[in-house]
């Protein structure tokens, strides 16, 4: 469908299939040009629409997903006991950068099997494979369960809870296209998956942090596990939504007309004033994380100071009436949060080794 969020980069003429025949209707639509950068110069012509069903031509959704994994897996380093060692979180690092390729591509084929019919109505979208007729429904369907299967073997090596963890975000994200139907808060659902690589990746180095502390061991030093997991979780919620509802507003007005909604639409004018609110938010749980675990300056330096001042930064700069500067702001000035708050992890976890 149209890309309002970040998992149809993340992830994501009228044109109705029948019997595999592409009809249009009288919308205009922007010429199509075939991608020919990077794999696609040397990829079969064939495979190129499954390619872009992957966004593997629109690297922006990508990092605004792995980031989450990066944010995990430091995390997990800073707070594990034994402290795993660097050759461990660096093979961590590059095995997920992989997998996320496939569990995005995964999520991004099947919102846009779902969107088709919204896809033809912006005009940003209309030259994605399923609305231009390059691939059918029962193609994309059946491409979507082949890389959702691929996803589960890669994570067959790692420890059970992974499978797990995995499992219950990949379901959330499926779910999360129906939510632009019934709801103005899509982003809040992709952000809830979005969280779950603290987790998951928690399950990885074996220190998987569970998102509620147990009772009984409330006061005492097991405490700062859960809670620091618990605080992340949200935060990541709500950079999630943030940098989600910047990148909305490139599609808002076309998003109106066509009935897909978002908070980028609901918010419109207020849009800034509420993501200030939430910025606020995330830098005071990264915070109180860090209160949690007795962190270091080390940590409040650059994971809450740098966060902040990345954040402030783009509610400041971003032109929410601009689409390239939403979307610059949703990715290359996403990486200042993303970079600012792994290396506070990082930096944490190499002051501990």
């Amino acid at each position: 469908m149209k890309a309002n969020t970040c998992i149809q980069e993340v992830m994501a003429p009228n044109l109705v299939l029948t019997n595999a025949t592409p009809k249009y209707n009288s919308l205009p639509c922007s010429k199509y040009t075939t991608p020919k950068t990077g794999l696609f110069a040397i990829m079969p012509q064939s495979w190129i629409p499954y390619a872009e069903l992957m966004r593997l031509d629109r690297p922006a959704g990508y990092w605004a997903f792995y980031w989450h994994f990066a944010i995990g897996l430091a995390l997990a380093a800073s707070i594990s006991s034994p402290i795993p060692s660097p050759l461990t979180l660096i093979s961590l690092f590059l095995f997920f950068a992989v997998w996320v390729v496939v569990l995005r591509g995964a999520v991004c084929t099947w919102n846009d099997t779902l969107d088709q019919d919204f896809d033809r109505k912006v005009s940003r979208t209309r030259n994605r494979p399923i609305p231009r007729g390059a691939v059918s429904t029962v193609q994309s369907h059946l491409f979507t369960l082949a890389q959702i299967a691929v996803g589960a073997a890669l994570l067959l090596p790692l420890p059970r809870g992974c499978m797990y963890h995995a499992a219950l975000m990949t379901a959330i994200l499926l779910v999360y296209p129906l939510g632009k139907r019934v709801t103005d808060f899509p982003q809040v659902i992709l952000g809830i998956a979005f969280g779950m690589p603290i987790f998951l990746c928690g399950a990885a180095l074996e220190a998987d942090p569970h998102p509620l502390p147990d009772l009984h061991r409330l006061g005492t030093d097991d405490d700062q596990r859960p809670v620091a997991a618990l605080c992340f979780y949200i935060a990541s919620i709500l950079w999630t939504v943030i940098f989600d509802t910047v990148y909305a507003h490139q599609d808002a007005k076309d998003d109106a007309k066509a009935g897909v909604r978002s908070l980028a639409v609901r918010l419109g004018d207020r849009t800034k004033q509420t993501l200030s609110v939430l910025a606020a938010a995330q830098v005071m749980l990264l915070f109180a994380a860090g209160v949690a675990c007795e962190f270091s300056m080390i940590y409040f330096a650059g994971s809450c100071v740098g966060t902040a001042l990345s954040l402030a930064a783009m509610l400041w700069f971003v032109d929410l009436r601009q689409s390239a500067s939403c979307a610059w702001w949703f990715c290359p000035g996403s990486h200042f949060v993303g970079a600012s708050i792994v290396a506070g992890l990082l930096g944490e976890y190499s002051f501990n080794s």
